[in-house]
């Protein structure tokens, strides 16, 4: 039986719980880190904002139209129109405070330090790849848009809506729905975005901050009158999502997760990268456990060419028309979406 204990705040008894003699701490084995998460963000370029906390893209709206005219006839003057996106760039914060008592208790406070540090940041690179598919813009700066809302209504040939980006429909009606995204990445495709202007923060990526011992207001119960004296840590990171071409990201939305009908449909996704412009070194595919499975199950057939394998940074990786497949958690993509209109 499978046993799982979330504690808001850091009792005795979770103490306890990871000492043997109530001096060590012993190693804690993550069995709680979401599915893919590394994968991910090693796929995805990071490249800094050309406006310090947004990016600013100006991609063309329509060419100029030729005159065909005769000898000794003018040309009216042309010109091609052009559209701004600004793309916004988002601080993602954690902070671990470790009460310098507990620390004065144990044999390995190193140990203990390093375990919450590693949780903290683990959770941080959680929460960035979450934001990528997930995020939707609302009031303040807090929030950009992932690729789930940037393509939120269907939209692909032959439909009511034939704008770009595309969202193709796999016929899935019921709440147990999920979706393929297929994404290009580069500086005119999608990326992610850190500051532009020069900071304190250093190199792209996660910037973790040892604050020393600090003093601390107790919260729990809240009284401002009481103060202990913790070990601070303080963990960063930068992101925001570009897409400069609307043309290189899809989706594949009401794919159903059960039964036998609307079921992954390969045919859709051939459909998908046809009308796309799409770069196959530099794409990828993502979906969930539940989808790549009914993939698996589909590529076991000998006589599907389809589907093959490759290497991505030194992994096996299943490939779609030489496209890899990368398998997400479904916290990340979730296997009970509504259906998409």
């Amino acid at each position: 039986m499978s046993e799982f204990n979330v504690n808001s705040k850091f009792t005795l008894l979770e103490r306890a719980k990871r000492s043997t003699d109530g001096m060590t701490i012993l190693p804690i084995l993550d069995v709680m880190d979401q599915r893919g998460v590394p994968d991910l963000l090693m796929d995805v370029p990071f490249f800094p904002g050309n406006q310090g906390l947004r990016h600013r893209v100006i991609r063309t709206v329509s060419r100029p139209a030729s005159t065909r005219r005769n000898f000794y006839q003018g040309v009216g003057s042309t010109i091609t129109t052009t559209q701004v996106i600004m793309e916004d760039i988002v601080l993602f914060e954690q902070r671990s405070e470790i009460d310098e008592a507990h620390l004065d208790t144990v044999v390995n406070p190193k140990e203990v330090r390093r375990q919450e540090d590693e949780g903290h940041i683990a959770g941080l690179m959680e929460d960035v790849a979450n934001a990528i598919f997930n995020d939707t813009k609302v009031d303040g700066s807090e929030f950009f848009d992932g690729f789930a809302r940037r393509v939120s209504g269907l939209s692909y040939p032959g439909h009511g809506t034939e704008t770009y980006p595309y969202t193709w429909d796999n016929g899935g009606t019921g709440s147990d729905l999920s979706s393929i995204y297929v994404v290009e990445y580069g500086p005119n495709a999608c990326f992610g975005l850190y500051p532009g202007a020069t900071t304190r923060l250093g190199p792209f990526g996660i910037t973790v901050r040892d604050h020393g011992k600090e003093r601390i207001t107790q919260t729990n119960p809240a009284d401002v009158t009481k103060i202990y004296y913790a070990w601070v840590s303080q963990f960063l990171m930068y992101a925001g999502l570009g897409c400069a071409d609307d043309r290189k990201f899809a989706r594949v939305a009401n794919i159903e997760t059960s039964g036998t009908s609307s079921t992954f449909n390969e045919d859709i996704l051939i459909r998908l990268l046809n009308h796309g412009r799409f770069n196959i070194g530099a794409t990828r595919m993502y979906m969930n456990p539940f989808v790549k499975s009914d993939i698996d199950i589909r590529a076991k057939d000998k006589a599907n060419v389809n589907w093959s394998s490759t290497e991505v940074f030194g992994k096996p990786v299943t490939t779609f028309l030489g496209i890899p497949v990368r398998v997400l958690d479904e916290t990340i993509l979730a296997a009970d979406e509504d259906a998409i209109t």
